[in-house]
C-alpha cells in the first residue's frame, strides 16, 4: 500500500530549505511511529476522516495518508515553527521542535500539516488546521470548548495559523 513518504534522500522538495532525514535518526523513527499511528486513528477514529472531508480540499484523511505523492521532509529553519506546508503543494516540513517534545507531538504536527495539504488557511488566525488535531483524538473536549489549552495533550486551541 502506498502511503505518504518520508524523505531520506530519494527525493529532492521543491523548497529549498527542506532536507532529508536521516533514515537512522531518532527523528525518522519518530515519524515512522507517526505514521503507523495514523493508520489507527482514520480506522478507529470516524470523526477524523468526517472532519478532513469538511476542508476545502475534500478528502478523508484516509485518502491523504495514502497519498504517495505527499512529502514529510526536514526542515530545521522553520523553527519556532513546528512544520510548515506551502498552500497547494503536497510538501510539509517539519522543524525539530516536535521531536523534542515527543512523538505524540510528532503525530500532532503531521495531522496539523495534512490538514493544510487540504486545504485549511495558513493565514488569519485560521484554527482549522489545529481542530484537525482535536478531531483525530489528540485533544481533550474541555480544551475544544472552553479554549484552555490543557499541557498533557499536543491539541493548542490558541494555535490558529
Amino acid at each position: 500500500m502506498a502511503t505518504f513518504q518520508i524523505n531520506i534522500g530519494d527525493h529532492t522538495s521543491s523548497v529549498g530549505h527542506y532536507k532529508a532525514f536521516s533514515k537512522h535518526s531518532q527523528h525518522y523513527s519518530s515519524l515512522k511511529w507517526a505514521r503507523n499511528k495514523l493508520f489507527a486513528v482514520a480506522k478507529h477514529n470516524p470523526p477524523s476522516n468526517t472532519f478532513f472531508r469538511s476542508l476545502p480540499g475534500g478528502r478523508s484523511l484516509t485518502s491523504l495518508i495514502n497519498d504517495s505523492s505527499i512529502w514529510v521532509n526536514y526542515a530545521p529553519t522553520v523553527a519556532p515553527l513546528f512544520g510548515q506546508t506551502k498552500m497547494g503543494a503536497k510538501e510539509i516540513g517539519i522543524s525539530d521542535r516536535p521531536f523534542v517534545v515527543g512523538k505524540w507531538m510528532v503525530l500532532a504536527t503531521v495531522i496539523h500539516e495534512l490538514a493544510h495539504v487540504n486545504g485549511a488557511p495558513a493565514t488569519g488566525g485560521n484554527t482549522l488546521a489545529e481542530e484537525a488535531v482535536y478531531h483525530c483524538g489528540l485533544g481533550s473536549a474541555a480544551e475544544y470548548y472552553t479554549g484552555v489549552d490543557d499541557p498533557s495533550t499536543p491539541y493548542d486551541p490558541a494555535l490558529g495559523d
